[in-house]
């Protein structure tokens, strides 16, 4: 057995100056992972609740549409120099009629309603939706004194349609260049919608086949019944 010769140290247990610096480095490249990896977490927890708080607004504003488009009246009017027929004017970028406003939305009741893009007060365009209490009124009054409430802000581009359904036709317009049409509505109404938050899928509106509705009479249509 070897002996150490006498009055030589002995080495102390322990780490030299490039293990201690190697360990730095190490434990420096592992916290970056750490806190890169945090942040991406934290990231990817927001865009998810940014698209579950999208779609949760996608969905209150199709339902709305839904209710305020699938109750519209086809009730006959007479128009002052026009021919008589339903108050329900629609173009490949706006739609007016008279409709029901459903109560649970704090209204109710026959209104007057216009659905358009218009600019806001920051500039952008959105998704609006004007609506005036109804008084058997012959024809559409001035938008501009009717309540506004935006349905979907930051509209880049807005597309409607209205199905014919005597020919099976979507049009641009309605109604259509034939008078036994006035008395009518479409079929379904489609909507196509290019939001900033990204497309919509198509939004397709359906109305129920129209009954003959006496103009004289007190009730009036709500989609095709009465």
């Amino acid at each position: 057995m070897m002996r150490r010769p006498p009055g030589r140290p002995v080495p102390a247990a322990g780490f030299t100056l490039v293990e201690v610096l190697i360990a730095l480095a190490l434990l420096s490249l592992l916290m970056l992972v750490l806190v890169g990896a945090m942040r991406a977490m934290g990231q990817t927890e927001e865009r998810v609740e940014q698209r579950i708080d999208q779609a949760d607004r996608t969905r209150v504003a199709t339902g709305f549409l839904r209710d305020v488009l699938g109750q519209a009246s086809a009730r006959p009017v007479t128009r002052p120099q026009a021919q008589p027929g339903a108050l329900f004017e629609a173009t490949p970028e706006t739609l007016a009629w008279v409709g029901v406003m459903p109560a649970r939305h704090g209204l109710g009741g026959r209104h007057f309603m216009r659905l358009g893009l218009e600019a806001t007060q920051g500039g952008s365009p959105a998704l609006v939706l004007r609506y005036l209490p109804w008084g058997n009124q012959p024809a559409f009054p001035d938008w501009s004194q009717a309540e506004a409430q935006v349905i979907v802000p930051d509209v880049a581009a807005l597309s409607l349609r209205y199905l014919d359904e005597r020919s099976g036709q979507w049009v641009p317009l309605w109604p259509v260049p034939d008078v036994r049409s006035r008395d009518a509505l479409p079929g379904a109404v489609e909507l196509q919608l290019q939001a900033a938050a990204g497309e919509w899928p198509p939004l397709v509106v359906r109305m129920a086949a129209l009954a003959p509705t006496d103009p004289a009479g007190s009730r009036f249509t709500i989609g095709g019944r009465r």
